[in-house]
């Protein structure tokens, strides 16, 4: 089975459990977009073929706190490979916390400015990524991945993704923009061009895409991939039908399952996108493995949180 990595942020999440009121009792957890990405292509893979394990890898930079151990602990009991964590002595993960509304409505706050994840490059640990790349069949990466990076470790990431990349290394990539971790609309752009030539899959959200770049239709957004350099786009339209196309000059449309009993759409993209992965790496066709990762996200949006028990999931 192909092994992935995964390489981002994961942070702290502190969610309230009285909705309408920003104190009182409150859960901790984590998550993070490319790690549920990570979760769900290590959970999915298991759903697909029990005897599959081993199929993710996390790359990211934590410290050596509790909560970076235990964070790290509950990966390793995932079955994703944890190896390539680098942690920083005196460094903390970020937190976000969740707000819900009387109505509820989710509102987030952050504290991610000196988070460890933004340090993964740093202390030769950029050499040690590069020396690890020849293990894996492919690279997973956001645009939250980029972000968080100094300017600097940006060009450098692109770098060992080029590299990795020209080497026969597959490359997946989510834009999940989120234009308050980007000083401008203009450098993320920028960004995410300079990264589209070297990827093979890009896996974007209509919504997100549309914001940034101005795309009328999901054919647009695929299409304008597609002129980057990709090979495969996926993009996902939450209950709409899930557009994909490819630079053989196929496409086509799989409407998702309906879902009336949604409470909370947290980590639908990333799961979407792990179970997708999963699939692939299975052996399923294109609509096959949307139509599984369809799946997968329907149930993570009707459970409160990020990372869900999709443990009872049945793939025809």
């Amino acid at each position: 089975m192909p092994q992935i990595a995964f390489i981002g942020e994961c942070m702290l999440e502190l969610s309230g459990a009285q909705p309408g009121s920003v104190f009182g009792a409150a859960k901790l957890g984590f998550a993070g977009d490319t790690l549920n990405a990570a979760t769900y292509m290590a959970r999915t893979s298991r759903l697909l073929d029990p005897a599959q394990s081993g199929t993710a890898a996390y790359i990211t930079a934590l410290g050596r706190d509790a909560y970076s151990n235990a964070m790290i602990a509950a990966w390793q009991a995932d079955g994703i490979a944890t190896d390539l964590v680098r942690q920083v002595d005196g460094a903390l993960p970020g937190l976000y916390t969740i707000q819900t509304d009387a109505t509820g409505e989710r509102s987030f706050s952050y504290w991610r400015d000196q988070a460890a994840a933004k340090q993964v490059l740093a202390g030769g640990h950029d050499q040690t990524i590069k020396n690890a790349f020849a293990r894996f069949d492919g690279l997973y990466l956001s645009g939250i991945s980029l972000a968080i990076l100094s300017p600097a470790d940006r060009q450098n990431m692109i770098r060992l993704v080029a590299e990795y990349a020209n080497q026969g290394g597959k490359v997946y990539f989510d834009t999940n923009h989120r234009p308050r971790l980007w000083p401008d609309a203009k450098t993320a752009i920028e960004i995410y061009q300079a990264i589209a030539p070297y990827c093979d899959t890009v896996l974007p959200t209509f919504d997100d895409d549309a914001a940034l770049f101005g795309d009328i239709s999901a054919q647009q957004t695929g299409q304008r991939w597609l002129d980057a350099g990709l090979r495969e786009v996926v993009v996902k339209s939450g209950g709409a039908p899930t557009y994909w196309c490819n630079r053989d000059g196929q496409s086509g449309f799989v409407s998702p399952p309906v879902i009336t009993d949604i409470v909370d759409t947290t980590s639908a993209g990333d799961s979407f996108n792990g179970a997708f992965l999963a699939a692939r790496s299975h052996g399923n066709s294109i609509e096959d493995a949307i139509a599984v990762a369809q799946k997968v996200a329907g149930r993570v949006i009707c459970r409160h949180g990020a990372l869900v028990d999709i443990s009872d999931l049945k793939f025809g």
